[in-house]
């Protein structure tokens, strides 16, 4: 696990206790070993269903700020040697995309997608460990060759089963704490559903909690008692056999428990190439918002999508031989390419970027009721349906569904290319990922649904603030905090406070709490993407044994929000909570939220001077809930910000320290 040198041990800050004080660390959002130099996640330092199943569930994707006219075709680069700048690059040549799988008999694209995605991610990470370079290749590297498609990596393989069935299941006291019974749930639950339905929030919250990351091996995607050879094949879904009333249940225990090897650390909500309006009307082609994809792709990994597609569930996907198929509204079959041109834009499923090709012809786009985009380009996509080795592996090659560009075999790959102008392109992300041996040994956390049911919360006019109360559960050092950021180009701060040992925190107002713990620690930056970061502080917070520490949190809503570090007294922000919808908004969603925030674990600042609880805030909402039309149906939980720590050797036996009087 990361330690600190031991002298900065030994004189850790922690005013509160009276201890000697330590010299600051260096202020870094960190640890982000995902992003390299000049990634867009990069930070500067101051001097939400993609299944039909459950289709409204999806976050919406945020308008890209650039307004670039870009309905050309992509101009050609000479200067490989910087990646992005290449006409062509694929992950797959260089051992960085796994193979197509198969999400079948579930409407589960979202997991697989977002799976796909973190497997990429950890090939590239276990590459740049072993010396690999990234930000920089030679001309002739094999990345930039025609697409390979063949012997792709079968591992790392990271759980679908595993996302897919926690995504519905409240949290326990075994897994969650204080906060059991938090989480979404299905109003009306029904075999047929137990793996359907969901978005990338839904996982990315979960996976930044240290949860539901699995291998394929601890959570196979496969059914209770499911025995190859002797029982109907797992995907089988034919009149004869469903699987889909099998039981797909897995143990509570194993949503905590870690096998890969890895964490979640970052999670980047890029902008879409596609721009639309606010009534999600296509509204063109944003250049700047491609260039991050593939920026992202080059430093991170994967990038997984939500999108349209006529083949959007299991029962749509026939076998055969695709080659004679003609073409439908959007899909050419015998190049594998799609373009669609919806005016009014909607996603119904879910892939995984792994390369692109600005000389994809617009040739390849022919037949469709879409027409051929305005220009070449188009990205290399992994779908979920399978690939033909596979099919061959489970002993069900009479099952293929031969759906996918061919490899050199001329087998089905399940890859397939996806135009830059195709316009319904929503929802990307890329998740950044640390080895556990250089992550943290403890995290603190109330927000296990984190920011699954909005992309954006309240935007406010000025600072606003908010603040989780913990109590230590062993004498640590607080050393990073997390926070999510809900617009590209903004930024956060965080404190860390210590309230004395002793401090009657339950019986005190939120201002008593503040006014009682003096900050001792700070982090703050700035970053290109939205999404989920990891700051180190600079300086790390000794917190003994059953002591209380407070972490306030600042989210700016606009760029340029932060000035010398601090927020500008103008500068509008969010509160960054969670939010339950109480109600169901609609026949066609299928989970509602529950969010489960305790007395005192949460405070709220709208002056950023006086302070009130959670549910004194909850309370002046209901009062008040007729003014706000938009929110009639919500419920606000606790702040979504985390602590992490690290022990610390003077929690160890043995150890004596002079307590010295406070001055």
């Amino acid at each position: 696990m990361k330690r600190l040198p031991a002298h900065i041990c030994a004189c850790a800050l922690a005013i509160a206790l009276g201890l000697c004080p330590t010299s600051a660390l260096a202020a870094g959002a960190g640890p982000q070993p995902g992003p390299l130099p000049d990634s867009p996640t990069q930070a500067s330092q101051p001097q939400e269903s993609t299944d039909a199943t459950d289709a409204s569930n999806a976050p919406d994707a945020a308008e890209a700020p650039a307004d670039t006219n870009a309905e050309t075709a992509p101009e050609a680069k000479a200067d490989v040697t910087d990646p992005t700048q290449a006409v062509r690059f694929s992950l797959t040549n260089i051992g960085q995309a796994t193979t197509a799988k198969i999400q079948k008999p579930w409407g589960s694209c979202w997991a697989f997608a977002v799976a796909g995605a973190i497997e990429s991610s950890i090939l590239k990470a276990e590459a740049a460990s072993s010396g690999a370079p990234s930000t920089t290749l030679s001309p002739d590297s094999p990345a930039y060759a025609e697409a390979a498609l063949d012997d792709l990596p079968t591992t790392p393989d990271i759980s679908e089963r595993a996302i897919g069935w926690f995504a519905h299941e409240p949290q326990t006291e075994a897994s969650g704490g204080a906060q059991a019974g938090e989480g979404l749930h299905r109003p009306t639950p029904s075999p047929e559903d137990q793996l359907s339905g969901g978005n990338f929030a839904t996982a990315a919250s979960a996976l930044t909690a240290w949860q539901s990351l699995l291998t394929e091996e601890a959570a196979p995607y496969e059914y209770n008692g499911y025995a190859p050879g002797t029982s109907a094949p797992w995907y089988a879904t034919d009149a004869d056999v469903d699987t889909r009333y099998e039981d797909w249940s897995l143990a509570d225990d194993l949503r905590t428990k870690e096998d890969t090897g890895w964490r979640v650390s970052e999670v980047l909500r890029l902008q879409s190439p596609a721009k639309l309006t606010e009534e999600r009307a296509y509204a063109g082609y944003d250049e700047a918002a491609a260039a991050a994809v593939k920026r992202t792709l080059v430093d991170v990994g994967g990038v997984a999508i939500a999108l349209s597609m006529e083949q959007n569930i299991p029962s749509q996907v026939w076998k055969g031989d695709y080659a004679t198929t003609p073409p439908s509204e959007s899909f050419t079959f015998s190049t594998w390419s799609q373009y669609d041109a919806s005016a009014t834009v909607s996603q119904d499923h879910a892939a995984v970027i792994l390369g692109w090709d600005d000389a994809y012809p617009t040739s390849s786009f022919q037949g469709t009721a879409s027409g051929q985009p305005p220009a070449d380009g188009a990205w290399l996509c992994k779908n979920s349906w399978g690939n033909d080795a596979l099919f061959e592996d489970l002993g069900g090659a009479d099952e293929a569904t031969h759906w996918g560009l061919p490899d050199a075999q001329g087998r089905a790959s399940g890859y397939f290319w996806l135009s830059y102008y195709d316009h319904t392109i929503s929802d990307l992300e890329a998740f950044a990922v640390t080895p556990i041996t250089e992550s943290y040994d403890s995290i603190y956390q109330h927000d296990y649904l984190g920011a699954t049911e909005y992309v954006a919360p309240v935007q406010y006019d000025g600072p606003v603030q908010t603040a989780n109360a913990f109590t230590a559960k062993e004498t640590e050092l607080i050393e990073a905090v997390t926070a999510w950021t809900f617009a590209p180009g903004t930024g956060c701060a965080a404190t860390v406070r210590v309230l004395p040992v002793g401090f009657d925190a339950a019986h005190a107002s939120a201002d008593e709490m503040m006014a009682a713990a003096p900050p001792l620690a700070r982090a703050q930056a700035d970053f290109t993407e939205a999404g989920f970061h990891t700051l180190e502080l600079d300086a790390p917070v000794l917190v003994m044994q059953g002591q209380t520490f407070v972490i306030t949190l600042e989210i700016a809503a606009e760029p340029g929000g932060f000035a010398n570090g601090e927020l500008a007294d103008d500068a509008p922000s969010y509160l960054g909570l969670e939010v339950a919808y109480l109600d169901r908004g609609s026949p066609e969603q299928a989970t509602l939220a529950t969010a489960v925030a305790n007395p005192g674990e949460t405070l709220i600042s709208l002056d950023g001077a006086t302070w009130m609880r959670l549910e004194d805030f909850n309370a002046h909402r209901t009062a008040v809930r007729e003014q706000f039309e938009k929110e009639s149906d919500l419920a606000y939980g606790n702040a979504i910000v985390k602590g992490l720590a690290n022990a610390t050797t003077m929690a160890e036996p043995g150890h004596v320290y002079q307590v010295v009087p406070l001055s």
